[in-house]
């Protein structure tokens, strides 16, 4: 039996109409009537920094996310000694606002890096960002959707098409790494990041929603080191 749900707060944002809720012991966001994020997503949202970092050299790494949700993946990056920065472009200012009043230790955390110059969370759209920032990042996380078949905002689609691909690839300093948030394998994604990137690497991580546990796909996508221009 699913717990009752409380609506907190409903607002009309940006991209329509969003809903803070709670259902049980979780918050939820929803948008337009479509899913987007809970309190449950914890590990998954993590995984969208921790699925990259074993991959990423070096020090002094600079960090952009599209999407801020519940902060989780803001969270896991500020964790990390090796980054030096974060920047999150969330597109509707309701959900940075939520996250502020309910984001507990994360939101704490959030703005004690941004008080140390580690944080920075702009109200904007990521494919902006993405497109103004070339060479800029050592890893790009993507999680703006429920993967490139859910979409919560038609206007992300071409973040999933062979041009956005080809823009967060740009966005991405030699060495660097895209990951995109997927509940699921999609072969035509697939291929899509496979003509851009040298390596992409599915990996896997689970949430566990009211006592099941689900498994959702990280795509990593290496961008090689240079040499002559080309990688």
């Amino acid at each position: 039996m699913n717990p009752p749900v409380e609506v907190l707060e409903r607002v009309e944002g940006r991209s329509g109409e969003l809903v803070l809720r709670r259902g049980g012991a979780d918050l939820e966001v929803i948008l337009n009537g479509a899913f987007l994020i809970s309190t449950a997503n914890d590990a998954s949202s993590r995984a969208m920094v921790s699925a990259a970092l074993p991959h990423l050299a070096g020090h002094a790494l600079e960090v952009l996310i599209g999407g801020l949700g519940l902060g989780y993946a803001l969270d896991e990056a500020l964790a990390c000694a090796r980054v030096a920065h974060v920047t999150v472009a969330e597109y509707e200012p309701d959900i940075v606002r939520w996250f502020r009043a309910h984001g507990e230790g994360r939101a704490e955390r959030a703005a004690a890096g941004a008080r140390a110059g580690r944080a920075a969370i702009e109200v904007v759209d990521v494919a902006d960002v993405l497109a103004a920032h070339p060479g800029g990042f050592d890893l790009v996380s993507l999680d703006t959707d429920n993967g490139p078949g859910w979409l919560v905002r038609e206007a992300n689609a071409g973040l999933y098409s062979e041009a956005g691909v080809q823009l967060a690839r740009r966005a991405l300093r030699p060495g660097g790494a895209v990951v995109f948030w997927s509940p699921d394998r999609y072969a035509g994604f697939e291929q899509a990041l496979a003509a851009v990137f040298a390596r992409v690497l599915p990996v896997a991580a689970f949430d566990v929603v009211q006592g099941r546990r689900h498994e959702y796909t990280m795509y990593v996508g290496l961008r090689g080191h240079a040499r002559g221009g080309v990688d």
